[in-house]
């Protein structure tokens, strides 16, 4: 049962707290005092649900590279460029989501060896090994296939990675164009790019019709 009117645990709480206030100060300039002032606990409550201050932003970095994990799940009998378009969606429309998480996340990965256990940094760099092999593994599909032009598919994913993760550096849940609008257009770009077959390219790259695809995403 929930502890908090919001209907978050106490320890969902501490966590969403800690992440906007990492996200606004650095991890470095916000103390545990901070926290537990911002939720309305004293400290010792606030070690009570978190030990140390590193364990909340393991925490956070845990959620963020399991959701970006996750979101890469794809359908097997889908298309290349089908299941581009869907990473990108789900990536952009999560990212929206917590714009917060992912901005803890890298700006603080310089310094995750200082932060977290040897254990620790291994499931992160596991997780990002995960991200970065399922999206070269795609394009090399595509390629093989016959759909994708040849090309470089290490240099392209490691490009898909920072065009959609780094872009909570701007993405707004209340912009002028959606997460799910911006994701298309990310997609029609880059699949116009690899996609041989010139109607394809041109009359649908996504492979999909995008109005559909964001009602089933609602």
């Amino acid at each position: 049962m929930s502890d908090t009117p919001n209907g978050m645990s106490r320890r969902e709480e501490l966590l969403s707290v800690a992440t906007k206030l990492f996200a606004a100060r650095g991890y470095h300039g916000t103390r545990m005092d901070d926290v537990a002032e911002a939720v309305g606990l004293n400290k010792a409550t606030v070690y009570h649900y978190y030990a140390s201050k590193s364990l909340i932003l393991y925490d956070i970095y845990k959620t963020a590279a399991d959701f970006t994990v996750g979101a890469l799940h794809d359908d097997p009998s889908a298309s290349a460029r089908e299941t581009i378009y869907h990473f990108t969606r789900r990536l952009l429309v999560g990212i929206a989501s917590d714009v917060e998480r992912a901005a803890v996340y890298f700006q603080e990965g310089p310094y995750i060896t200082e932060w977290f256990t040897e254990e620790q940094v291994a499931y992160i760099r596991e997780k990002e090994t995960q991200v970065y092999e399922h999206v070269r593994d795609v394009i090399d599909r595509g390629i093989a296939s016959g759909e994708f032009y040849d090309c470089d598919s290490h240099v392209l994913a490691l490009g898909y990675i920072g065009m959609t993760l780094g872009s909570y550096r701007w993405l707004r849940p209340q912009g002028r164009r959606t997460a799910q609008e911006i994701a298309a257009e990310f997609s029609t770009a880059l699949l116009r790019g690899l996609i041989r077959d010139e109607t394809v390219r041109a009359q649908s790259p996504l492979g999909i019709d995008v109005d559909d695809a964001e009602k089933a995403a609602q």
